[in-house]
């Protein structure tokens, strides 16, 4: 499953538990009003697109987040069953960090272009030896994580 991205809709599985056993419910009532999503602590509105089982009639329930519900540093979906007296399922929270990523400076991105696969690995950061000259940078692969971290970017030529 690919990790979540700012701006980008996000599809995610969970399973919703039965309000009386707390075994998995197959293919749940899920109506609207049912599944709502907060943006960086804000008030609660109701999901664009109505989760469903998937594959159809199993406990495996898709949770579709649109580009717009995914414009956000932090995300929280909230699943509680309207169902009253007795809810078929219990309430579920569901919590997702998209952080904003820095865009690549476009000199990095040149380096990282034309260096691409010339390298070895080293722990935080690749070194990129190229024509006697080492180049510390960060591999696109790792650039995004690292960033999270607050890493400093150096870059170092010798002689």
């Amino acid at each position: 499953m690919a990790e979540p991205e700012r701006g980008v809709p996000y599809d995610f599985f969970i399973p919703l538990l039965d309000f009386g056993t707390g075994e998995f419910v197959d293919n749940p009532t899920i109506v609207a009003g049912d599944f709502k999503v907060s943006k960086d602590g804000g008030i609660f509105a109701n999901l664009n697109t109505l989760p469903v089982a998937a594959p159809s009639g199993s406990s495996s329930i898709k949770v579709n987040l649109s580009a717009g519900e995914m414009t956000a540093d932090k995300i929280v979906v909230e699943a509680v069953d309207q169902t009253i007296p007795i809810p078929e399922w219990r309430d579920v929270f569901t919590f997702i960090d998209c952080p904003t990523i820095i865009p690549i400076p476009e000199s990095v991105a040149k380096i990282l272009d034309i260096l691409e696969g010339d390298h070895i690995e080293r722990s935080n950061r690749v070194i990129i030896n190229k024509k006697n000259t080492t180049t510390a940078v960060l591999d696109k692969k790792i650039f995004g994580s690292l960033l999270k971290s607050n890493v400093v970017i150096r870059t170092t030529e010798q002689p």
